[in-house]
């Protein structure tokens, strides 16, 4: 199936490619970027990134030091249809103490010569998103891109966009188009170049697996397409589709490396039936998946817009190839172990001030099923809901594959909504200087079940109980910062969750403009865990969470700008973690943050500086009681030409 696709593509962009192509309104551009950053905690952590790679040291990780990145992107306009380019990055992690650092590795022994932490600390320059790109003068073609892209041609639920750091990193093949007299019909195919890493049992596609002793991964692919009709003036309709597939060798075949049938005989020298040695390596699946989505969007007058979308997601799983992570890793694990299908749904609407008072409203329906995944959907830099959600800051991502790593302790979250079912309402008033908006969420859990399997079969990433604390989060869980955002499977749960939330913004007319920004959010989540058998009386979770935000803000001189703010929050958590036979805990967390910040831009240089207190109490009813007193801060300097 999928050779046959890529070769198709291959031939149309060949035949368009070969049309004649004139350098005659040649340019050639290159912008750069600078870029310093700054991090300072009271701790005597090393690093230039305040959450690193959880699963291997990566020598870039800490939070106190200071380094510089330089970005250069080039652009070539070759004709009136051709254009070429590339971006040209200096690897993130040398610090300025590094001075000698050229990634050599030369000793067994303690280094000190200062090139003592290899590649990951050498500032060498890095290939990225090098494409070429063709808008014929076509009918029915106007699109093609070979090389680099951002994979913004498809949704979060399919093929997500990719998250900032690695924008361009992803390549394929891109073909595209339109229809109809008035093209009412846009079209994009496209083969993709799957990551080695992330997508796949085990974040990989046959790296580092316990079943694979020579993983392959030059010939795995993504295929995916989408057709937009616009319908009408005020109504368009959008079909996104994907297939990966994980390819392995069969090492059955004797033209295989390593192969278990070396010149086709056994173990005893007897010829094997039906095995030829023909210099052709046959190939098995160790993994695919498929997504498909249906979305509508209409505005039917000019105040009333509909949006909605219908998902279908499938996986199979080799478990001859693929190692089962659920049973080896404690259920750290980015699939459920066994083939799976499942659906989804949003419907939103959305009244754009229908009385005419400055007041508007959302409302939301979303349905997502228990073994939905998108494996290859966004990981961060998306939200698929109307809900400020649980974590609250980032947003809401139908996948298990979730980024939140190679981050800073300013930079937002994200959660997964797989197997969440309710709804949100928002209403939102403004006028002159003043906007308030108010939310209600009821979630129920598709992934409510008794006795579910999640030592063989279903992932619940180790950490599953608690508020999740994404200040203070550390991916062993020894600060006991609660829940992983990426659980949502558990052996016993009957939960349903409420969240409730008001923001408010006003300006004073003190100088130049005061800003007021406050922010108070309750959220009641219970969970009966096991609803019959021995203990299940004393297990009930019962979590009230408050946090209340406030700050202020005016610029105090042409493009400076300073702010204030405090945030105050309490988690009163009944049987928070603990198991049947051993008892539960009452847990209650108190932590207060406070902090500055100030934005300045001068003359195309940008710099930010943003300082916090944290002071953290956890009050633990079966476990010792913790305490953080904790300063910390992040500065950047930035300059773009």
């Amino acid at each position: 199936m999928n050779r046959p696709i890529r070769l198709a593509l291959l031939a149309a962009m060949t035949l368009l490619l070969a049309l004649p192509a004139y350098a005659d309104i040649a340019k050639f551009d290159i912008d750069g970027r600078i870029y310093t950053k700054h991090l300072y905690q009271n701790d005597d952590s090393q690093g230039l990134l305040t959450l690193g790679n959880p699963f291997w040291p990566d020598k870039i990780s800490g939070h106190n030091g200071v380094g510089s990145e330089l970005e250069l992107t080039i652009r070539g306009k070759v004709s009136q249809y051709v254009e070429a380019g590339a971006r040209l990055a200096s690897r993130f992690g040398m610090r300025w103490q590094d001075w000698w650092a050229s990634g050599d590795l030369a000793y067994a022994q303690e280094n000190t010569s200062g090139d003592s932490e290899g590649m990951n600390r050498a500032a060498y320059m890095q290939l990225r998103g090098s494409y070429i790109q063709v808008t014929p003068d076509m009918q029915a073609i106007n699109y093609i891109r070979v090389g680099a892209h951002d994979f913004s041609l498809f949704n979060p639920w399919t093929i997500g966009k990719v998250r900032y750091i690695d924008r361009d990193n992803g390549r394929g093949y891109f073909i595209g188009g339109k229809l109809g007299g008035d093209e009412q019909v846009q079209w994009f195919a496209s083969a993709i170049a799957m990551p080695k890493l992330f997508v796949g049992p085990g974040w990989s596609t046959g790296l580092g697996d316990p079943l694979l002793t020579n993983a392959f991964w030059s010939r795995d692919w993504a295929y995916a397409g989408t057709v937009k009709w616009q319908v009408n003036e005020s109504t368009a309709v959008r079909l996104v589709g994907d297939f990966t597939q994980d390819l392995e060798v069969n090492r059955a075949d004797p033209d295989a490396v390593g192969t278990t049938n070396a010149n086709c005989r056994d173990s005893l020298g007897q010829a094997i039936p039906g095995c030829v040695q023909d210099h052709a390596v046959d190939m098995l699946t160790r993994y695919a998946s498929g997504n498909a989505t249906f979305d509508l969007n209409s505005e039917p007058t000019d105040w009333l817009r509909v949006t909605g979308l219908l998902g279908y997601s499938w996986q199979h799983i080799d478990p001859k190839l693929a190692g089962n992570g659920v049973a080896l890793n404690q259920g750290v694990f980015p699939l459920v172990f066994k083939n799976t299908q499942d659906f989804a749904g949003t419907l939103r609407l959305s009244a754009n001030d229908p009385f005419g008072v400055g007041l508007s409203l959302q409302a939301e329906y979303f349905n997502i099923g228990a073994d939905w995944n998108a494996i290859f959907g966004a990981r961060r830099e998306a939200d698929v809901l109307l809900t400020d959600g649980l974590v609250g800051s980032g947003g809401q991502l139908p996948t298990l594959n979730l980024a939140n790593e190679f981050i800073d302790f300013d930079d937002l979250w994200y959660e997964s909504c797989i197997g969440w079912n309710g709804a949100t309402g928002v209403a939102t008033w403004e006028r002159d200087t003043t906007r308030l908006k108010a939310e209600y969420t009821h979630i129920e859990y598709n992934t409510n079940m008794q006795n579910r399997d999640i030592d063989k079969v279903y992932p619940n990433f180790l950490h599953s109980e608690g508020w999740t604390d994404t200040g203070l989060y550390d991916y062993a869980n020894v600060t006991d910062r609660g829940r992983d955002p990426r659980s949502v499977y558990r052996r016993n749960q009957f939960r349903r969750t409420n969240i409730g939330a008001v923001w408010g913004k006003h300006q004073f007319p003190v100088g130049p403009g005061l800003d007021l920004e406050v922010k108070l959010k309750l959220v009641n989540d219970t969970d009966l865990r096991a609803v019959n058998g021995v203990g299940a009386l004393n297990d009930d979770y019962e979590g009230n969470i408050a946090i209340g935000r406030g700050s202020l803000s005016m610029p105090v001189y042409d493009g400076v700008r300073v702010g204030v703010f405090s945030q105050i929050e309490q988690w009163d958590e009944k049987n928070r973690t603990g198991t049947q036979a051993l008892g539960y805990g009452h847990d209650i967390t108190d932590k207060q943050t406070s902090g500055v910040n100030l934005n300045v831009n001068y003359q195309g240089m940008r710099f930010s500086y943003y300082l916090e207190y944290i002071h953290k109490t956890q009050d633990r009813e079966r476990e010792a009681d913790q305490l953080w007193n904790i300063w910390r801060s992040k500065a950047v300097v930035e300059a773009a030409w």
